[in-house]
């Protein structure tokens, strides 16, 4: 039975660090040591000052709701949003009623929500009166289909690699090559293009900002900066980490900023064309447009649906405007973090 006065909420700040790294190493044993040590960094702390929020019963840290702080532009006004995200509560102490009372103390750190969930989460935030968007995807393009072939997966990637012969009949070979530059070492060549791209985002519709702050913030000074590449073509580019896990090699288009679709497909198409020429596995792009989009469905023919939900306050913003914000892409939110935190490369 759980008594109300053993019940404490705490920023994450308040937690004393040995007790933070246990907890975090119990509940999250594959990524514990980079949310430990860049915690302020994954969070984005410095934005607006706010902070993830843990639940401790007992002085026992037992649950934990990340927030990564975000600008939200709409109708020129800049909105103080958050990324729900990492949101646990230890497997002793579920269904006990923390859940809930972690939760309605997360909402109150912004108005402005944006979460992608599972489907459990999903029906949780349901009932605190968040709204979804199911137009949200996961495609990807398999490279090397063998390497999802159970009795043979297993195989060295080097092995794997010479026989795929998949590479021969990809429809690209006609394509000028381009390389992609590391942007450890480019970050200025990235900044330029980025600042010489100017994207007017329609008035009327809610869209991340982003700028200097954000860019620098969000990559130059990531932990995972070693792991980011781009692919320039004159002011356009698109930003994909690269990474092992699970016996393949993944590309991850995380970021475009494109002049227009003629560079957004031909950059697609180049990055796909490197992918094969370098043992690139399976490449995986985010998007709400597959339908809008003919290339997408043609470069990246499988499609997974992932749950999006947002909540506001309906006051400055609807939260059907919020619903169909325009610019979300796999950058935003810690989908990118996660695999990268996964990496198994030696």
């Amino acid at each position: 039975m759980i008594k109300k006065e053993l019940i404490k909420i705490k920023l994450l700040s308040e937690i004393d660090e040995s007790d933070l790294l246990n907890f975090y190493e119990t509940a999250y044993p594959l990524r514990y040591k980079v949310m430990y040590k860049h915690w302020k960094w994954i969070y984005r702390t410095s934005l607006f000052g706010f902070e993830p929020i843990t639940i401790n019963y007992d002085n026992k840290l037992v649950g934990h709701a990340g927030v990564i702080s975000t600008n939200i532009n709409y109708k020129n006004n800049i909105l103080k949003g958050i990324w729900f995200v990492d949101f646990i509560i230890l497997p002793e102490y579920r269904n006990k009623g923390l859940g809930k009372i972690l939760t309605e103390k997360w909402m109150k750190i912004s108005p402005y929500q944006l979460t992608f969930c599972n489907d459990q989460s999903l029906n949780i935030f349901k009932k605190f009166g968040w709204i979804e968007n199911k137009k949200y995807y996961k495609t990807c393009n398999p490279i090397n289909p063998l390497k999802w072939i159970p009795l043979i997966k297993s195989m060295d990637s080097k092995i794997l690699n010479k026989i795929n012969f998949f590479k021969f009949f990809k429809k690209i070979n006609s394509l000028n090559k381009i390389d992609p530059f590391k942007l450890i070492n480019n970050s200025k060549l990235l900044i330029e293009a980025f600042q010489s791209n100017n994207i007017n985002n329609n008035y009327n519709e809610a869209s991340i900002l982003r700028d200097e702050n954000w860019i620098n913030w969000r990559l130059l000074q990531s932990p995972f900066l070693d792991k980011y590449f781009f692919f320039l073509k004159d002011r356009s580019f698109i930003v994909v980490s690269i990474y092992n896990y699970q016996n393949k090699k993944r590309l991850n288009i995380i970021y475009s900023k494109c002049e227009n679709s003629t560079y957004e497909i031909l950059l697609n198409r180049l990055i796909t064309k490197w992918s094969v020429e370098n043992n690139i596995d399976v490449i995986w792009l985010n998007t709400t447009e597959i339908e809008s989009k003919e290339y997408i469905k043609k470069l990246y023919p499988y499609r997974y649906g992932i749950n999006f939900a947002c909540n506001a306050d309906e006051i400055n913003i609807k939260k059907l405007t919020l619903k169909n914000i325009t610019n979300i892409q796999a950058i935003d939110s810690d989908n990118d973090i996660i695999f990268l935190n996964n990496d198994n490369t030696k």
